[in-house]
């Protein structure tokens, strides 16, 4: 036979544990990083360096990295570079400046403007190296960079399947 005071001990631990565990569920997410609103202001050097860069660009997002910041942006403008005029209409973009205040490279996401066959923003030369693939594409990106040839970028559905290409369809 079993003892009333025994019954009612695992009762209360019962209890208690049920209101332990709904306490946590409840606090824990409330603990998460991403609730917290925090402003981040690069310094002088990065700020005039992305105005130099993107004059017109007003809502930034900006991110602190090792050694560099990222700034994301909707981007509408001309990529002029390297002999070619690409207008961008409201792209989704990241540029990367160093704390000192030297622009790196941007990309810009331009898959939506590879699937409309219209668009001009990849040139004709990409999509044929692209489709000669015959892979279903994920991500296009238009790459500019400070020190080296831009290039875009292509990622496929498929695990550790990518490419970079030049403007002129050879592989970078």
């Amino acid at each position: 036979m079993k003892e009333p005071c025994g019954d009612y001990e695992l009762f209360r631990l019962k209890i208690t544990f049920v209101m332990l565990m709904t306490a946590l569920f409840l606090v824990l997410p409330s603990c998460s990083k991403d609730d917290v609103n925090v402003t981040l202001t690069p310094s002088e050097e990065v700020v005039n360096a992305f105005q130099q860069k993107y004059p017109d660009v007003k809502n930034v997002k900006w991110e602190i990295l090792v050694g560099a910041y990222e700034a994301e942006f909707i981007y509408s403008g001309t990529y002029s570079e390297n002999g070619q005029h690409i207008v961008l209409d409201k792209v989704e973009a990241q540029t990367y400046i160093t704390q000192g205040g030297k622009w790196v490279r941007s990309e810009f996401d331009v898959t939506k403007d590879y699937q409309d066959s219209s668009s001009l923003v990849v040139p004709r030369a990409v999509r044929e190296t692209i489709a000669a693939k015959g892979k279903k594409v994920d991500d296009v990106k238009l790459f500019d960079w400070s020190d080296r040839n831009d290039y875009f970028y292509v990622e496929f559905d498929e695990p550790d399947s990518e490419l970079l290409i030049n403007f002129d369809g050879t592989l970078y």
